[in-house]
């Protein structure tokens, strides 16, 4: 897990000195590494304490555990001039990710689920929607597919507590995304979210998140920029993989 997904994990513990830790931090990985918890207190302007304790709410055993994360944060940041390379390591990210991440709870969540819902807005989120829904239907689950704004707003009528939202936004920051995660809160409705990896709203406030690595490619072909999504599928498949690994692992 990267510190980015700590900080959306813990995101209602931290207060506005966190905040201030955290952005600094973000935007001086390679130099924090090298620092001493006084050093870092210093260019923060806080008590070593109060670093200590940043560490420890995004559930970090200490200063040490910090500094590891940055260095191996610091060892992914590659700079290669090569876009092909760019896009490769992205897809090495999400597997080595994904790989890594304890799955079990989301997939109580899809054995438990009345219904699962499978949300998202635009041409790529329809994309990674329908492929979710193909890869997943050998594993005998049925995604109810919600493309509107309007559909959204019906199936609140009709959902409950016993159902999951797997909510689908590259940026997690859609105005009406964001009002409807709200309002699914207010029901009590489980939501997942797969999101870019990165501070957004949509995250701090889905109960269960995947992140995905991505890269825009500026100036490829008549100027025009490229994103890569390909990461989207990657997380999907490997997803899927652990699934069946953990049926059979509860004997189903």
């Amino acid at each position: 897990m990267k510190l980015q997904e700590l900080i959306n994990k813990y995101y209602y513990k931290l207060n506005e000195t966190d905040f201030c830790i955290w952005e600094y931090i973000s935007n001086n990985k390679k130099e924090c590494k090298d620092l001493t918890i006084n050093q870092l207190a210093y260019k923060c302007n806080v008590s070593r304490t109060t670093i200590l304790r940043f560490a420890q709410k995004i559930s970090l055993k200490g200063y040490s555990e910090l500094k590891l994360y940055l260095k191996l944060e610091n060892q992914d940041i590659k700079e290669s001039k090569s876009k092909i390379e760019m896009v490769c390591n992205t897809y090495y990210d999400v597997i080595k990710s994904i790989k890594e991440k304890d799955c079990t709870d989301i997939f109580k969540e899809f054995d438990l689920a009345r219904n699962i819902y499978i949300y998202g807005v635009g041409m790529v989120q329809s994309s990674i929607k329908n492929e979710f829904k193909r890869i997943f239907l050998t594993s005998g689950k049925t995604f109810y597919d919600l493309s509107g704004y309007k559909e959204a707003e019906i199936c609140l009528n009709i959902a409950n507590s016993e159902d999951l939202f797997i909510i689908i936004s590259v940026s997690g920051e859609n105005e009406f995304i964001i009002d409807f995660a709200y309002k699914l809160n207010i029901r009590n409705i489980p939501i997942l979210s797969i999101t870019k990896l990165k501070e957004n709203t949509l995250s701090k406030i889905s109960n269960y998140n995947l992140y995905i690595s991505s890269v825009t490619l500026p100036n490829t072909i008549n100027e025009l920029s490229y994103n890569s999504v390909t990461s989207y599928f990657i997380l999907i498949e490997i997803l899927f993989l652990k699934y069946i690994e953990y049926k059979k692992e509860i004997g189903e």
